[in-house]
């Protein structure tokens, strides 16, 4: 009797199987149409805001190449340097912007440790102009990737979404959409501000482009042409979208590893943070 009882326990499980992968394989439908809705609302909202014609809406723009000098960005143990191909990158967007009759300022020129607070300080004491920053992505999960564009509010997200359409036109790697971060760079800037996460140094894959002129040119490439397209557009008036100290992330597959670079929140002898995503 009790071998009969495991021997139908034992089918009872093995016939509810089908059924439980099944509904696994649905939801996981479901959760990627989602993921894939809310980025498409995102980006559409964010152009419809700034679709106001305007000449010449801004005739600057401050690019700021993330970390350098003693911090090198990304996390213990990457190969390839954030600060080295962040730099490199943010030079071949000045030389392309400045071709396009931009005037450009940016925050390091050489491999030298710039603090948080003197790129927002550079930035302020701009007029009649954007910042961008740029940055290379860094994960725990070697298979993160694609590339994703953050602002701190909606003048910024109206410049994220340009940038980010015209590098996904180009470039073949996941569209991470934009989003919306409490960072420190772009919390303090009073311009229309953006972070440009340009992939993920920890996938093989994307830390070989990343070590080609041709990847780092296509990006500034890219990068240039969401600023251009945006200056024939009025930025809308100032709503901030979330309460101050709020990360917004909605890709919920990995925990992201978040540095002092970009939030500025933990004190200096603290590099690396870990922020967990929300699962609800």
């Amino acid at each position: 009797m009790a071998m009969l009882l495991r021997l139908t326990s034992s089918s009872s499980r093995r016939s509810s199987r089908p059924g439980r992968n099944i509904f696994t394989k649905v939801h996981g439908i479901f959760i990627l149409f989602r993921q894939t809705l809310v980025t498409a609302v995102a980006f559409a909202f964010a152009v419809t805001a700034g679709q106001v014609r305007a000449e010449n809406s801004f005739s600057t723009v401050v690019i700021d190449p993330g970390h350098g000098g003693s911090d090198p960005g990304g996390i213990p143990g990457q190969i390839v340097p954030e600060k080295t191909v962040a730099l490199d990158t943010a030079l071949r967007l000045q030389k392309l912007l400045q071709r396009a009759g931009l005037r450009t300022v940016i925050t390091r020129s050489t491999d030298i440790f710039v603090p948080l607070s003197v790129r927002s300080a550079i930035a302020d004491a701009e007029r009649d102009a954007i910042f961008v920053s740029i940055h290379y992505n860094a994960s725990p999960r070697s298979s993160a990737h694609g590339i994703e564009t953050y602002s701190e509010n909606n003048r910024g997200a109206v410049l994220a979404a340009r940038i980010q359409q015209e590098i996904i036109d180009r470039v073949s790697t996941e569209n991470r959409g934009i989003r919306s971060a409490d960072y420190y760079v772009l919390r303090k800037c009073r311009l229309p501000a953006v972070l440009v996460e340009c992939g993920f140094l920890t996938n093989p894959t994307e830390a070989q482009l990343a070590l080609t002129t041709a990847y780092r040119e296509q990006i500034a490439e890219q990068i240039a042409a969401g600023i251009i397209e945006q200056r024939q557009f009025a930025f809308p008036p100032l709503a901030p979208t979330h309460r101050s100290g709020r990360l917004v992330h909605k890709n919920k597959k990995h925990r992201k590893i978040v540095d002092l670079e970009r939030f500025g929140h933990p004190p200096p002898t603290i590099r690396i943070v870990r922020i967990a995503e929300h699962q609800g």
